[in-house]
Order: structure tokens, then C-alpha cells, then sequence
């Protein structure tokens, strides 16, 4: 029996890493941008409900938590042609919609004020798993949201699910000879 796996997207980069990551399997499921299944792919048994759960009327939803505390990003989402794919539910951004200015511990303080609501999210979605094996954090370690939320995050997944798989996707900024990132972490 497969073990559920759920994707945490946070801030910019690891909602722009997730969305390709859906893209990715979608295609490999046979899953279109709409959650249905293609008609080349009703046969088989390639495990869809690790990532993916069947919804009522039987379209495919990913295990995903979309979150950022700036807008922008999550927008483009939903008004992209895969907007139909996700859980409404599971989308959470900043109601003050101001983002943690590339500072970790304005991203860190943020979630400490808004981990509830995120765990809120995070626990229905394991709530509906018959067996979580874990989740996946997609996240940068640069900037705010990604960096700060994810981390204060990560601290609490551990206290919550002691006996759960967290991988991270961490992206690093870039710094080479001839560019130096402009993020403050």
C-alpha cells in the first residue's frame, strides 16, 4: 500500500518550484491540467494517490499547501490554466498581502503569528491520508516567506508529526565571482 506524501510549497520560489513539479506529474499520471484523467491513462496502477487524492466527482487534487505572504506569485496560479488542479482550501496568503521583505526573521515572526492557521490547513490534509508517510517542503532559503515561514514551520511539523518524513527542496541564492545575490537573509 502506497504512504501519502504531502508538498508544502512556501513563497515565492517553492510555489514556482511546486507549480512545475504538478506539471511534471500531471504529465507522467496522465492527469490533465484540470485534475481528469487523460484517456491513455485509466489503466495501470502507477500509485497516483501517493501525491494525489480523487475528489468526489473523481477529478485528481495534488497534495499540495500552497503559501506566501505576498501575493503575486499564487495569483499567477490560480489564474493559470491549472488554477482547476488544486484545493482551494489549501491556499493560504497573507491577508495584509506585504510579504516578509526578504528578511528570515520577519518571515520567522510571521509564522510564528500565523502557524496555527497553517497548521490548520496542513492537519486537514493529513487528516485526509489513510497513511502519511511524510512531507515535502519546496522552499528558498533566501528571501522571507520561504526561508523564515518554512523554517518556523519545519520546527513545528517535527513537534506535531515526530514519527513523519520531511524532505526539503532548499534552494541556495546564487553567488558567484561576478553576481552576489541582493537578498538579505
Amino acid at each position: 500500500m502506497p504512504r501519502e506524501i504531502i508538498t508544502l510549497q512556501f513563497g515565492q520560489c517553492g510555489n514556482q518550484i511546486g507549480m512545475e513539479f504538478w506539471k511534471q506529474l500531471c504529465m507522467e499520471h496522465g492527469i490533465s491540467h484540470t485534475g481528469t484523467l487523460e484517456e491513455y491513462a485509466t489503466e495501470g496502477t502507477d500509485r497516483k494517490d501517493v501525491f494525489f487524492y480523487q475528489a468526489d466527482d473523481d477529478h485528481y487534487i495534488p497534495r499540495a499547501v500552497l503559501l506566501d505572504l505576498e501575493p503575486r506569485v499564487i495569483q499567477g496560479i490560480i489564474n493559470s490554466p491549472y488554477s482547476k488542479l488544486y484545493n482551494t482550501e489549501n491556499i493560504f496568503m497573507s491577508k495584509h498581502g506585504g510579504g516578509a521583505g526578504n528578511n528570515w526573521a520577519s518571515g520567522y515572526d510571521q509564522g510564528d503569528r500565523l502557524y496555527e492557521d497553517i497548521l490548520e490547513i496542513i492537519d486537514r490534509e493529513a487528516e485526509n491520508s489513510d497513511s502519511l508517510e511524510g512531507f515535502t517542503l519546496c522552499h528558498s532559503i533566501a528571501g522571507g516567506t520561504g526561508s523564515g515561514v518554512g523554517s518556523f514551520i519545519l520546527e513545528r511539523l517535527n513537534d506535531r508529526y515526530p514519527k513523519k518524513l520531511t524532505q526539503t527542496y532548499s534552494v541556495f541564492p546564487m553567488i558567484d565571482n561576478d553576481q552576489v545575490s541582493d537578498v538579505v537573509v
